[in-house]
């Protein structure tokens, strides 16, 4: 495998995963989880959303979140928007970056946002205006790239489409999202060779659900083009409340654990990452879909078991 040296991990479970959860997190606990992630290297954090209480009423102390958390220097906090009101009131709260999102596919934008595909973009040409006085960079993030639970596949030309409306009105990172994990590597492959060579200079993102259990090898499809910003989930929190069967994102810790072992560096102490992830059961009161926090990681060992050892070979 051709992969690179170093991948930028950017943790969505503050967001993305408490988001829908039913029992109304603490705002002192969720700037608590924003500080250890920061405290364990993630260079990346989604930490909220500036977006209607009525929307997502668990976000509903976003600009809190924001004015209490500890910004460590390394660490970039980002907050995402559905529209112009979000995107003045994250510049209001000091966010790093501004992130959006668009489906492309008409009937997940119009469940997700209540908006067609045309409407939102022009809602984010508000946004990137907004984000451009106040010199803040804007990523924006299309949801079903590679699949919609509602119309099935979504056709590359459509994809493109989404795309160049962005790229035109001034994006200049754009993430693609497999929101209910519905994508397999090689049609990640083949959507990233189709819009590469196309679209040059644009920093992409890869932003996968664990739904089928296809997450990691998605992501290795995309490594392997040169994509190294990828969206994860302490702990595999997440999902999409208009996706019907849509689980959790790529569980931050399982991904790291899988870097560092083929030698990708990340930057993030993959010992404290675990510690969060473990908080975060405590928070929820349930135990995460995480792998490693169960299994520890593969260099774990045991005792041998009674019997064996005396008859294991002597070394010479």
């Amino acid at each position: 495998m051709t992969l690179p040296t170093r991948v930028t991990l950017c943790e969505v479970g503050t967001r993305d995963g408490f988001q829908i959860e039913p029992e109304f997190i603490a705002t002192d606990d969720k700037v608590a989880v924003v500080d250890l992630l920061a405290d364990a290297g993630v260079p990346r954090i989604e930490v909220t959303s500036f977006v209607s209480p009525k929307a997502i009423p668990q976000l509903r102390d976003a600009a809190e979140v924001m004015a209490r958390i500890r910004r460590r220097k390394g660490t970039r906090y980002a907050a995402l928007v559905p529209n112009d009101k979000g995107a003045s009131n994250a510049v209001a709260a000091g966010v790093d970056v501004i992130h959006t999102v668009l489906s492309a596919s008409e009937s997940h934008n119009l469940a997700n946002v209540n908006m067609t595909v045309a409407e939102s973009l022009a809602k984010m040409r508000g946004v990137m205006e907004i984000a451009a006085r106040a010199g803040v960079p804007v990523q924006t993030g299309i949801a079903t790239s590679f699949g919609c639970p509602f119309e099935g596949d979504v056709p590359l030309a459509r994809l493109e489409w989404v795309v160049r409306e962005l790229v035109d009105m001034g994006a200049r990172a754009v993430g693609l999202a497999d929101t209910t994990g519905m994508a397999n590597p090689r049609q990640v492959t083949r959507t990233l060779e189709h819009l590469m060579p196309r679209f040059p200079g644009i920093e992409w993102t890869l932003h996968t659900h664990d739904t089928r259990a296809m997450a990691i090898p998605n992501i290795l499809a995309a490594l392997e083009l040169g994509v190294t910003n990828i969206d994860a989930s302490i702990g595999g929190l997440g999902g999409c409340p208009y996706a019907p069967g849509a689980s959790g994102n790529v569980c931050s810790e399982d991904l790291v654990h899988c870097l560092h072992a083929m030698g990708v560096e990340t930057g993030i102490a993959l010992d404290r990452l675990i510690a969060t992830a473990r908080r975060v059961e405590q928070i929820i009161g349930r135990a995460l879909p995480g792998q490693i926090i169960k299994a520890g990681t593969s260099d774990r060992r045991y005792p041998v078991p009674d019997g064996v050892a005396a008859r294991l070979p002597r070394s010479a």
